[in-house]
């Protein structure tokens, strides 16, 4: 069974509803319910035979086929089903099979492949309207991208590129829904974790001129900020974590700290590693501890009790401050962040020095700007 399998859906749970929806369609008279569970039942049985021969068979070759014949099955449930939510709602089901199937599919026999790529135009033809018809676009620029990866070798690069190209393009195709920003914002992300910056601003600026008022383009000015060549001032304004009942005490500005080299650190209690790194900016702080180093924990959790009950009991040196809003606050969308934890490297000036960088990475960056200790 090939690697990819990580990349696919699970149906079980999803079948069992469409099975619910289908034998008691609510809008259903005594006789017609009875004459559609009648019709329905043998594609009911076929589909949950189908889904157990997947679940004993998941890592056989021809795993495929029954994912196959089981998206075909939830095509001709979905023209059956009245209710228009119940029907979108199988009819994605059937675009994951569809997808499964093409990312199992063996790469000399692109049968499962080919209905994949060919799912939109069907989809189009026979549910013409339906909102389905873009996912099932957008899984197939995922299976695209991860038959390029295959292709190439293992080259995650040349993959990660063809989804940039490929999610521009459909943005450019339909730009009038809601997708289309989330896909150049997903673009973007992606050249940026391969350190291409060069085309990581590419896409942000494509975002702000073409979708100036979806708040993807506000991260992404933010995020064309942060990866702009020369040094930009930051400014920070936010209330004291640990703020006392004097409401004229509980706002702090970055401002204060001008003249110390600062690290800024932006961190949720439910981060990944979020806890290994606070002992690593601890070391910091003791090693630079009056050698100009200041330190600014800015908590970005859904309410501060909670950075506050993870920092209980921590021994910790800087300043806490809080964001309200996470990842879709205001301070996020100013700084482009996507993802936490991470820390910027602030100058004496106020200025920008570095961004995205890790704990443990700060080491290499503080020991050439700090004065040496004795």
């Amino acid at each position: 069974m090939k690697a990819t399998s990580k990349w696919l859906p699970s149906l079980g749970g999803s079948l069992l509803i469409a099975a619910h929806l289908f034998a008691f369609s609510p809008d259903a008279g005594p006789v017609d319910g009875v004459a559609n569970e009648q019709q329905m039942r043998p594609l009911l049985d076929k589909l949950t035979e189908l889904s157990q021969l997947i679940e004993r068979n998941n890592q056989s070759p021809q795993v495929w086929q029954y994912h196959l014949e089981q998206a075909e099955l939830l095509l001709r449930l979905a023209a059956a089903q009245s209710q228009p939510k119940e029907r979108e709602d199988v009819l994605r089901m059937a675009v994951d099979g569809f997808y499964s199937a093409a990312v199992l599919c063996p790469r000399e026999q692109p049968v499962a492949f080919e209905r994949l790529r060919q799912l939109p135009q069907r989809l189009a033809q026979t549910f013409p309207g339906s909102p389905t018809i873009l996912y099932a676009i957008l899984q197939e620029i995922q299976a695209d991208c991860i038959l390029v990866l295959e292709q190439s070798g293992g080259d995650r690069t040349k993959s990660e590129k063809h989804r940039c190209e490929r999610l521009l393009q459909f943005a450019r195709e339909h730009p009038d829904v809601p997708e289309a920003a989330k896909a150049v914002l997903q673009a973007a992300q992606t050249a940026e974790s391969l350190g291409d910056n060069q085309e990581a601003g590419r896409c942000y600026l494509y975002l702000v001129e073409h979708f100036p008022n979806d708040a993807a383009a506000r991260k992404a000015a933010g995020a064309l900020w942060r990866l702009g060549q020369d040094h930009q001032p930051m400014a920070l304004e936010l209330p004291l974590l640990y703020a006392s009942g004097n409401s004229g005490n509980s706002v702090f500005h970055l401002d204060e700290l001008r003249g110390q080299l600062v690290v800024v650190y932006f961190w949720t209690s439910t981060s990944e590693g979020v806890a290994e790194e606070f002992q690593k900016l601890k070391q910091l702080t003791d090693r630079y501890a009056g050698r100009g180093l200041e330190i600014v924990y800015v908590n970005m959790d859904a309410e501060p009790a909670e950075g506050r009950a993870f920092l209980s009991g921590r021994l910790t040196a800087g300043v806490h401050v809080y964001q309200p809003g996470g990842l879709d606050g205001a301070v996020a969308e100013r700084y482009g962040l996507q993802k936490v934890p991470q820390a910027f490297l602030v100058n004496r000036d106020g200025t920008l020095l570095k961004h995205s960088l890790t704990a443990s990475r700060l080491e290499a960056e503080l020991a050439d700007r700090l004065p040496r200790g004795r």
